[in-house]
């Protein structure tokens, strides 16, 4: 086969990293930085802690890393549990650790979401808010309890 006439097949993403995200950042010539570990998110003072379903089509949650007491863990079931009520569908629900500067937009569904200094909670899980930042802060383990 002609060189020429091969099809393009890109490198495979690695699962840390948002396939969404890492897309934006490369058609935009932007950095995309992804962590592998809330252990690692929380040594960059820019660490974020995304919660994501439906493949990045909804943003739960965004939280300076820093303020995440719980474990990585917690944190995927937290995921699990919010995904059951609202998406339904764990096999595209992730948790990502990225770098994010305050201020700056989360590309995602439902209107993305904005890193702030407090966590970022989807206005459809403002019911759930309280639950949410406790477990968050290590205070409790699931939804359910």
């Amino acid at each position: 086969m002609d060189e020429e006439r091969r099809l393009f097949v890109p490198d495979r993403l690695p699962a840390h990293e948002s396939g969404l995200r890492r897309m934006l950042a490369d058609a935009d010539g932007t950095e995309y930085q992804a962590f592998q570990s809330l252990a690692e998110a929380k040594d960059d003072p820019d660490g974020v802690v995304i919660l994501e379903g439906d493949d990045g089509g909804q943003i739960y949650l965004v939280a300076p890393a820093a303020l995440v007491a719980c474990s990585e863990d917690v944190l995927r079931q937290l995921l699990l549990d919010i995904d059951a009520r609202v998406w339904a569908d764990a096999t595209m629900a992730r948790v990502y650790f990225e770098k994010r500067q305050r201020g700056t937009e989360v590309a995602g569904g439902m209107g993305g979401a904005v890193v702030g200094a407090e966590p970022w909670i989807h206005p459809e899980l403002r019911d759930l808010e309280w639950l949410i930042r406790e477990i968050l802060s290590g205070d409790r383990s699931r939804l359910a309890d």
